[in-house]
Formats: structure tokens, C-alpha cells, sequence
């Protein structure tokens, strides 16, 4: 029984907006400090030549891929509003664009379309009863960053990749998301949480 009120304690709620469906000050505060850091760490920090060290074979760099979206599944637990993990990613989205990436304005697309399926992984999670699990946030984590892949493959035209690599490419794009957007973001969630970051659910 004690360590039952213990767990308890440690996600005591935090929540100052409970009650209201509107997006707070403090949601919008958070899409954009995770959206910043996010675009940082994406625009400078190449993860693509770690992978390529010892899986140097096509498609290996969306091992790593969910990067990119984990800050929107951790935006998403701290206030449970599903516009702020559009807003997050759009934030990181600008700011890569502003950065000089490569595909110019298409950046801003691409995180607003990983967002926003995100968003609908969750969406789907919760009606499934599966919206607080493990297994939610790891299937919704994996369809958040499963269409980088498909996206990117065709607007660089592989056509000309075997179809084995093309399937490889997306299941690791998927088991990405699964492990890094879905599973971490998750555990970073909770470890916020329990240092005493203020939730607004």
C-alpha cells in the first residue's frame, strides 16, 4: 500500500490549465522551447554519419531518423493538446529553414505532415483504449515518423534502388519512431514529469 502512495506521488498532477480546452500560454511556451531545440539539434548535429559508421548500407540513416520527431511526442505528453504537437513542428521546421537546409520551405512541409500524423497516431491510441501505454506511444511514434522515408525516397526519385532497400528503408523509418519518438519520448515524458515540470492537463 505504501508504495502504491508512493508511485502516486511521483506523477502527482501538475496541471494549471485542468478543465480548460484551449491552447494556455504555457503550451505555446513549450512548442516553441522544444520546437528550438529540436531544430537545433536537427540542422547541426549530422546523426546520419554516426549510423553510416557501422551500418553503412542504403536506407541505415532512418535507423536514427526519429530524431526528428521525438520533441513533438514529449510536447504531447506535457500538455495532452494535439495542436501543440503541430505547432512544435512547425516551430523546428522554421527554424531549419532559417538554418539554410537543403530543401528550403519543403523542411516546414515535412515537419508539419510528420506532426500532424503524429497527432493522428495518438488520436487513433486513444480510441483504442491504448493512449497512456507503451504500446500506444510506440505505434503512434512509429506512424509519426514512418512517411519521412517514403517522402524523401520519392521526391529524390530511387527509382532506380532495388525494392528490398525501399522496403528496409521504411521499416527502419517505422522502428525509429517506434523506439526513439514513441518509447524515449515516453521516458523523457515521465522524467519530466517527476522532476515537477508543470503539466497543463
Amino acid at each position: 500500500m505504501e508504495a502504491k502512495n508512493n508511485i502516486q506521488e511521483e506523477y502527482k498532477e501538475t496541471g494549471f490549465s485542468r478543465g480548460i480546452k484551449k491552447l494556455t500560454n504555457l503550451d505555446l511556451l513549450y512548442s516553441a522551447i522544444l520546437g528550438i531545440m529540436g531544430g537545433i539539434i536537427s540542422s547541426l548535429i549530422p546523426f546520419s554519419l554516426l549510423i553510416k559508421v557501422w551500418y553503412p548500407l542504403t536506407g541505415g540513416t532512418q535507423l536514427l531518423s526519429g530524431h526528428h520527431v521525438i520533441w513533438a511526442s514529449i510536447i504531447y505528453g506535457l500538455t495532452k493538446r494535439k495542436p501543440t504537437i503541430v505547432f512544435t513542428m512547425l516551430a523546428k521546421g522554421l527554424l531549419e529553414f532559417m538554418f539554410g537546409d537543403l530543401w528550403g520551405l519543403v523542411i516546414i512541409f515535412v515537419n508539419f505532415m510528420e506532426g500532424a500524423l503524429l497527432a493522428l497516431g495518438f488520436a487513433l491510441m486513444e480510441k483504442l483504449g491504448e493512449g497512456e501505454t507503451k504500446l500506444g506511444w510506440g505505434i503512434a511514434g512509429g506512424f509519426g515518423n514512418f512517411f519521412q522515408a517514403p517522402f524523401f525516397w520519392i521526391i529524390n526519385q530511387r527509382w532506380y534502388l532495388h525494392w528490398s532497400l525501399w522496403v528496409l528503408s521504411f521499416m527502419f523509418a517505422f522502428i525509429s519512431g517506434i523506439f526513439i519518438v514513441g518509447l524515449l519520448g515516453r521516458t523523457v515524458k515521465n522524467y519530466l514529469i517527476k522532476a515537477g515540470v508543470p503539466t497543463t492537463f
